[in-house]
């Protein structure tokens, strides 16, 4: 079985909405044991939004990435280009030598050539993740506009 990391942000509640709906869909797919979502692991043992905070939760996060077989990673991010902490967590990831699978909901804003070249599945609907394989990770290319 497979386990999951789910980069994205969650700082507004339309971020949130988006990624409680990729939660719910990857909890369907019967190919995945575990999800680690990053929004549900924000304790730490310090006091929240200190610098001490901040590095326990960066290490939890970034364990997490290790310890994962695949990362999905939402895309978007208000209108805007993708946040800089799901970019980050994607090139951890690829260095790491692990599939990225990404979501994207919105069609009219670009995707930077890094994220789309590095990437091996593109949804535009997190409904397909509740049956997309993640113990083969077949390639769905990108077909939105490039940037």
């Amino acid at each position: 079985m497979t386990r999951i990391y789910l980069a994205g942000p969650f700082f507004s509640e339309r971020q949130i909405e988006i990624i409680d709906s990729v939660e719910k869909a990857l909890a369907k797919n019967e190919t995945i044991t575990e999800v680690y979502s990053p929004r549900l692991h924000q304790e730490g043992t310090h006091e929240p939004l200190t610098k001490l905070w901040a590095k326990d939760v960066y290490e939890l996060d970034m364990e997490a990435i290790r310890q994962s077989d695949v990362i999905v990673a939402i895309l978007d991010f208000d209108g805007k280009e993708v946040d800089p902490g799901t970019a980050y967590e994607i090139g951890v990831a690829n260095m790491l030598n692990k599939p990225v699978v990404t979501v994207k909901l919105d069609r009219d804003i670009a995707v930077n050539i890094m994220l789309t070249e590095s990437a091996t599945a593109f949804f535009n609907d997190p409904e397909g993740l509740s049956t997309y394989d993640f113990k083969q990770c077949p390639s769905i290319e990108y077909t939105g506009k490039y940037r």
